[in-house]
């Protein structure tokens, strides 16, 4: 980046105003990108997330943007990568996250989470090619499945990210039907893709995603398939044991977090309590739990794999915190204090499980 270009950036950090750039990565050059910061609270920080966006004739890897987040207060830095990666093990259609290393200018800026965007060529590699999607903003924390009366407050808290002229109708009706709906059984079985729902509020629990009740998700109707809509998983750095209050060690966050009995910090999610209300799909829940506990959530599934994290990431972990020191004591204790959460995380669910098996 010109020196020009990056002070003007640094400038406009709170803004979506874009700056030129050349992007290099794999021995291969991109001319002509943009460059900006990304987030809402993360612009605050000293190491701030970037978005970078390519020229549409030269896209990198077939993807028109990267979203670099920071994981400046992870003292893991794997906790959104993670994430991530457990909610497509339990069958969620999930972004792609990498952690990846960034130079600017020739000088290390730092090590970064890479993670996919959901858009159009998202959809098509998982097999969705025309699902519609609508993304939860944090407008006044109301993307949380409410009817919203007229059209004209929902585009405060969502936008339409595939054909963005079509509007917000669609949604605006199935949030209506969900607040007139009594049967929320037959509600559920007519216009939820129950497999993927489950998956996705069993990933949640695992991970204590708390920041996406009325933001921080994707709401996607798979139009030119099931005709059923479904969640996708976004913004995870706030996950495995990142709690509202600060700290990392809180793994005892209840099963039934979101719903209108037990709101998070920021509210409550409609479709969510509306599908716990119902006896026999919460019972297709608590089910499908058991089994994720007792397949990929667990040490031995995972330890490898914070293992090879570590080993790959030693490194460059050591010279960003150098760069920007932050969180943590170190990429070692920051691992280590991951697999604590997994293993305190686990035994927690699968005690809450016994005692529902036993109603």
């Amino acid at each position: 980046m010109d020196p020009k270009e990056l002070m003007a950036m640094e400038a406009t950090a709170y803004t979506k105003e874009t700056h030129s750039a050349t992007f290099s990565a794999g021995g291969q050059t991109y001319p002509g990108a943009k460059v900006r910061y990304r987030g809402s609270w993360a612009r605050s920080w000293p190491k701030k997330p970037l978005k970078v966006i390519f020229d549409p004739d030269q896209l990198f890897e077939g993807r028109r943007c990267l979203n670099l987040n920071s994981a400046w207060r992870d003292p893991a830095f794997v906790r959104e990568l993670l994430a991530y990666r457990i909610f497509a093990a339990c069958g969620v259609p999930s972004p792609q996250a990498r952690m990846v290393r960034i130079n600017l200018n020739g000088a290390f800026l730092g090590l970064y989470v890479e993670v996919e965007q959901v858009d159009k060529a998202f959809l098509k590699r998982s097999g969705l090619k025309g699902t519609t999607l609508f993304k939860g903003i944090a407008g006044s924390n109301r993307a949380d499945e409410r009817d919203l009366g007229p059209g004209a407050a929902y585009s405060r808290e969502y936008e339409r990210e595939t054909d963005k002229s079509a509007g917000l109708q669609e949604l605006q009706t199935f949030c209506q039907e969900l607040a007139r709906a009594t049967d929320f059984r037959a509600f559920f079985e007519q216009h939820i893709d129950q497999d993927k729902y489950i998956n996705y509020l069993v990933a949640c629990t695992l991970v204590q995603h708390w920041d996406s009740y009325n933001k921080n998700h994707y709401l996607a109707h798979d139009e030119g398939g099931s005709h059923k809509w479904f969640v996708i998983p976004w913004d995870l750095d706030r996950t495995f044991g990142d709690h509202w209050d600060g700290s990392f060690t809180r793994t005892d966050l209840p099963v039934l977090l979101g719903t209108q009995a037990l709101p998070g910090i920021t509210g409550w999610n409609r479709l969510e309590d509306r599908f716990f209300s119902d006896p026999v799909l919460k019972a297709r829940f608590e089910e499908r739990l058991r089994a994720v506990l007792n397949t990929e959530f667990t040490t031995e599934k995972l330890f490898p794999v914070l293992d090879r994290l570590e080993t790959t990431i030693s490194s460059d972990a050591a010279v960003d915190r150098q760069r920007w020191p932050g969180e943590g004591e170190g990429l070692h204790r920051g691992i280590a204090g991951l697999k604590r959460y997994i293993q305190q995380r686990r035994a927690f669910l699968l005690r809450e499980s016994a005692k529902a098996g036993q109603k």
